[in-house]
Parts: C-alpha cells; structure tokens; sequence
C-alpha cells in the first residue's frame, strides 16, 4: 500500500508538472520545433546515452571487483538493465537498487557488500556531478542568479570535499568493506564517476543541437548536473516534469523559448524510455542463466 502511494504521489507531481508547462508554452511552436527536429540527432543521442550506461555498469562492476564478487562485464549489464527497467518504468513501486541488490544476494553475495557496491555506486556518479559542478561554475556560471549560484557551488564543494575526506578515512581503516573508496581503489572510481557524468552532459550537448539552442558548450556543463541531480530526487516518475521544469527555468536564463526546453526534456526522456525496455525483457523472461 505505501509502495501504492508513493507511486501515485510521483506520478501526480510529474503530471502535475507537465500540465503546469503545457500551459505556460506556445503549442503551435512546441509543434513546429518537434517537426523540425532530425531523426538523427535523437539517434546520437540514443547512442550517447548507450555509452555512459555502458560505462555505468563497469563502475559498478569495478566497485563489487573491490569488494571480492568477480562476474563477468554482461552479467552486471543483465542486472544493471533490470535496474534501468524498475527505476524508469516502475518507479515508487519497487525500486531498481533493491533489486540489482536482491540478484547480488541470490547469487552470492554478502548482503552488506551488495547494499554498499549500490550505494558507492550512486555515490560515484554523485560525486563526478559535483567536481564538474565545483569548477564549471566558478567559470561559466555566471548567468544563474546569486543565491542559486552560491547554494549549488557550496552543495557541490562540499560533496566533493566530503568524497575525498571519507576515501581517507576509508583507506585510514582498511577494513575489506570500504576496500572501493580506498586508495588505490579510489582514483579509478572516481574517473567513473565523471565519465559517466561527462557522457550524460554530452548526450544533451548533441540533443540540443537539433533544437538549433545556439548555446555554448560551456553552458551545458553549468545546466546539466544540476538537472540530472534534481531529476534524479525520488518525487516524480524517472525524472519526468522535473526535468523539463529544470531546462525550462535554467533556458530561460539564457534567454531561450520555454518549448524549447520542453521538448529537449522530453526527447531526453525518450531515450531514457527506449533504454529501459530491454531491462524489462530481460526481467518478463526472468534472469534464470544470467551467469551464463
């Protein structure tokens, strides 16, 4: 019942959210920009989005490599696809971390190690997010609004003073459980963590091209993680109607169309539903074999 409601909840604030800016945004416009749109930038940045999953499963399989469970790199692509299908599919009713985690178990793994190879797993991607959010922003953020700017510059500095602080401590206990944020572990999970945030930023880069934005690259790097942060909060269905919201307002201060921002949002979105539907296979078949 309280999963029930949770997704009913979501699912309310990203309707609630998508009503709110159809209603603000000239329709005929919006249309006109989604016909004028190429098949192939969609394409490239389908391919993009391809990528940095793909390297987002080999950051997880290198953290559980750390922690001692060794399977090979389509095993963690098999789970981390099922992952993809809960999180974006069925969001509020069964989360994809429980159930990469259950699959961990089942096979072998520790329970404490497998609910912490997930969790550092977030937190790598979290901590790349914010060291390009730490240095873009003193450098091309200047057009956000002064207390935004401060509120995510410090948010973002302070994450990643927090990251390095705990690899210290980490490596200062050496206990086998915290072995992926010791030294010499640390560094790689860390490049990780920003290719894969490098690659989410691209992908919108490439996206908005098709939109003819005129935006320079800089900006991308200063709008888009803090974006993908506020898309990723657990109210709202994969991120739908945050994320559009988020562009919208983030655009808009560079002077761009509210269905400008719309529409990027939501073809990012698409390729994110495209995404998961092999995850859902995988799960309607069932993972019996996945070692295999």
């Amino acid at each position: 019942m309280k999963k029930t409601l949770g997704f009913i909840l979501r699912a309310f604030v990203s309707l609630g959210l998508l009503v709110y800016l159809l209603r603000r945004t000239d329709l005929v416009a919006l249309r006109e920009a989604f016909l004028n749109y190429s098949p192939g930038w969609w394409l490239a940045g389908l391919a993009i989005y391809a990528a940095f999953q793909a390297l987002s499963v080999r950051r997880w399989q290198y953290i559980c490599h750390r922690l001692g469970f060794h399977q090979t790199y389509p095993y963690f692509a098999r789970l981390y696809l099922i992952n993809m299908y809960f999180n974006t599919l069925l969001p509020g009713l069964m989360g994809g971390d429980v159930i990469r985690g259950y699959y961990l178990v089942r096979d072998g793994f520790g329970l404490k190690a497998s609910s912490l190879s997930v969790a550092v797993d977030r937190g790598a991607g979290l901590l790349g997010l914010c060291f390009i959010l730490a240095l873009a922003l003193p450098l091309w953020g200047n057009f956000l609004p002064r207390e935004v700017y401060s509120v995510v510059w410090l948010w973002a500095l302070s994450v990643v003073v927090g990251g390095l602080a705990l690899s210290l401590w980490a490596t200062w206990r050496r206990e086998k459980l915290l072995a992926p944020l010791q030294w010499p572990s640390f560094p790689g999970l860390f490049l990780y963590g920003l290719g894969v945030q490098i690659l989410y930023t691209l992908q919108f880069i490439v996206m908005a091209r098709g939109l003819g934005l005129g935006l320079a690259t800089t900006d991308f790097f200063v709008i888009v993680p803090v974006t993908g942060f506020l898309a990723s909060l657990p109210v709202s269905l994969g991120g739908l109607g945050v994320r559009e919201t988020s562009l919208v307002y983030f655009l808009g201060l560079k002077g761009l169309p509210q269905e400008k921002g719309l529409l990027l949002g939501l073809l990012v979105y698409s390729t994110v539903l495209v995404g998961a539907l092999p995850g859902a296979a995988l799960y309607l078949r069932g993972v019996r074999g996945v070692r295999n």
